[in-house]
């Protein structure tokens, strides 16, 4: 949630040089990009569950265990989505505007629901929920006017780090349940599979892997060449290192030969920080304090860890 909390954010301070906003409507961007991931989840839950049913280490999920019923568990997410929808009176200009930027949340609704019916039936359904979060982006800098060069550049890479996310993390840590449910998914169709306690990535899908985050790395550092950025050494050099470490903590999850899913979720978790730290820094350039936003998706993720699970790095209900 931490995560999706900020791509509306990330895209209305992209906008910085076309008109400032305030910290009031950054929160409420804030609030809808978390009303957002809340209805993408719950609903995505809500389609798999049988799928899910299949692995024991997830019988402890409220609609695996049934504690939760299917149908109030879709109401609350229809019902997250209407309240995201309703904050968006507060960036009401003028009637035409509010159409346009109204209708991207939406969009960007559809795609969530098209990934979250499909996303086991079709391989590369992954795409889906990568235009859901593209178009969070596009709506965030959408408040402040027609989205310049920077925000769709942001957008990019927000949505590669959602596809990134999904056909990737998401393949391995639930490649046992997917198997055995016959999901028609990208990673069992190049041939990834889990036997017993052992599971075997082939590199088909490491390259598809790597190919991702290839293609988002060079999308953190075109602003600086292409759109002349400014930028300072230590800002150059952190986003240097921290893509280094991106591609190091992706390495060592496709190491893995033992499933271990609490393992998995803490390597992935380690990974999508690194991820996620380097829109801000890259955005600072804009104003120094944009990079605090890089913290929020690791407090967020660590906080909620020691308060579900009273664990660090190792959540359960990835």
């Amino acid at each position: 949630m931490g995560l999706t909390g900020i791509a509306p954010v990330l895209g209305a301070v992209s906008m910085w040089e076309e008109g400032a906003t305030s910290l009031f409507k950054l929160f409420i961007l804030f609030i809808i990009g978390c009303f957002s991931h809340i209805y993408g989840f719950v609903l995505n839950d809500v389609m798999d569950v049988k799928i899910d049913k299949l692995s024991k280490e997830l019988t402890a999920r409220p609609l695996v265990s049934g504690t939760i019923k299917g149908k109030n568990a879709a109401y609350f997410a229809i019902t997250c989505m209407i309240l995201s929808l309703i904050l968006t009176v507060f960036f009401y200009k003028e009637i035409f505007s509010y159409i346009a930027l109204f209708s991207i949340l939406i969009l960007a609704y559809v795609f969530a629901t098209v990934y979250d019916i499909a996303s086991k039936k079709y391989p590369g359904m992954d795409f889906f929920v990568a235009g859901a979060v593209f178009f969070l982006i596009i709506f965030g800098a959408s408040t402040l006017g027609t989205p310049n060069n920077l925000a769709w550049v942001v957008a990019f890479i927000g949505g590669i780090q959602v596809l990134f996310m999904n056909m990737i993390n998401g393949a391995i840590k639930d490649i046992d349940h997917d198997e055995k449910g016959f999901a028609n998914i990208l990673a069992i169709k190049l041939g990834a599979r889990s036997h017993g306690k052992d599971i075997d990535l082939p590199n088909s899908f490491k390259l598809v892997g790597y190919s991702i985050e290839g293609l988002r790395s060079f999308l953190i550092f075109s602003p600086f060449i292409f759109l002349s950025l400014s930028y300072k050494i230590w800002q150059i050099s952190l986003l240097i290192i921290i893509t280094i470490l991106t591609f190091y903590s992706i390495y060592k999850l496709f190491l893995i030969k033992e499933f271990i899913r609490d393992r998995i979720r803490k390597n992935i978790g380690i990974t999508v920080i690194f991820m996620y730290a380097t829109a801000p820094i890259m955005l600072s350039s804009l104003n120094f304090y944009f990079i605090l936003l890089a913290f929020v998706p690791p407090i967020w993720f660590i906080c909620s860890n020691l308060l579900l699970h009273h664990t660090l790095f190792e959540p359960k209900t990835m």
